[in-house]
């Protein structure tokens, strides 16, 4: 993966991030209320925590870091090559499990909880974004 791609990819993690904190209200019942907003955020989180996964499984791979079993592995890959810091690789993985319910469980999606996330951990997303890009990848 080149730098041009890396980049692209930062900024689009970047872009989306800065989308779901634009449609993020104040507090679960407004965004309980406002179905279209909810649906805005709910696409823009879906696409920034894709947008990271894809880009955790390319470096691994890129970088002959192992073989991941799946997203949450290849963030863990990440930590031990000292690219993410292991707690932030910790709530990356975890953020994985939250991507596969928004993109399996559509009826028995927990809206609170996705509120929770996005306004708590929108963060980490950032974070890895800027552990990518502070590390002037590749060459490997």
């Amino acid at each position: 993966m080149t730098r041009e791609i890396i980049a692209r990819k930062v900024a689009a993690i970047r872009g989306r991030t800065a989308r779901v904190r634009e449609l993020l209200p104040p507090d679960a019942e407004t965004f309980l209320a406002a179905r279209t907003e909810a649906e805005a955020l709910i696409l823009n989180l879906f696409l920034a925590l894709q947008e990271s996964s894809d880009l955790a499984l390319h470096l691994v791979a890129d970088r002959g870091l192992g073989v991941p079993g799946d997203a949450r592995s290849a963030f863990e890959l990440l930590a031990r090559a000292g690219l993410v810091a292991p707690a932030l690789a910790g709530r990356l993985a975890a953020a994985v499990g939250l991507r596969n319910r928004i993109a399996h469980e559509y009826t028995g999606l927990d809206l609170r909880r996705v509120f929770t996330s996005a306004r708590d951990h929108l963060a980490d997303l950032d974070a890895f974004a800027a552990a990518v890009a502070a590390a002037g990848l590749p060459p490997a």
